[in-house]
């Protein structure tokens, strides 16, 4: 078998996925139908159907592609950051430069991530997957405040992505052109303050 027929089916799952995502974005969960997502995804309805016999199936795959996309892409840019010195205000830079870009070409996909929160409060079956997700940022948050010299990184990293989780969703919610200086500023300064506590 090639190459190419190997990462067919991988490419046709994540082009369901997006699409599914998109959908979540745009009407919440209860938007997710098999016929939404072939349209979304301009393909038949069996090709939909094959993948994924339930609707669940479907919306649960959806969430877990969006988790490990944003594991990826969490764990990228600390590595990005390992190979210089570490400063809290270049993680600071980093991490909203990155989700600046991400909320002007995804905001969908990131608003389908709230959508996860919510129905994670709703019902069960979701709360797995939303334990990880913010377990996976607060792991990424842990790591740059150990680095930072925090007497609390722990705790400080869950106060930390509390305050970043907030500030995306304002900014989904109310976009506001001064976002990228204003969330650098609201961050930096809430770290400084929680490294000033001994």
């Amino acid at each position: 078998m090639s190459k190419d027929a190997k990462t067919e089916p991988v490419k046709r799952e994540r082009h369901l996925m997006q699409a599914t995502l998109r959908i979540i974005g745009r009407h919440g969960l209860d938007g997710v139908t098999h016929r939404a997502v072939a349209a979304e995804a301009r393909v038949s309805l069996g090709a939909v159907t094959h993948h994924f016999g339930t609707r669940d199936a479907l919306v649960e795959a959806a969430l877990q592609f969006a988790l490990a996309r944003e594991v990826g892409r969490l764990r990228a840019l600390a590595l990005s950051l390992q190979d210089k010195a570490f400063e809290v205000e270049a993680w600071i830079n980093a991490l909203v430069d990155f989700y600046v870009r991400e909320l002007s070409t995804e905001a969908d996909i990131h608003i389908a991530c709230y959508e996860a929160f919510l129905a994670a409060a709703r019902q069960e079956r979701y709360l797995p997957v939303v334990a990880e997700w913010f377990d996976t940022w607060r792991q990424s948050a842990e790591l740059a405040l150990k680095a930072a010299k925090s007497p609390s990184p722990r705790r400080h990293a869950d106060l930390f992505v509390s305050a970043l989780i907030g500030l995306l969703f304002r900014q989904l919610a109310t976009p506001r052109s001064s976002f990228r200086r204003d969330a650098k500023a609201e961050l930096l300064e809430l770290v400084d303050g929680l490294l000033a506590l001994k």
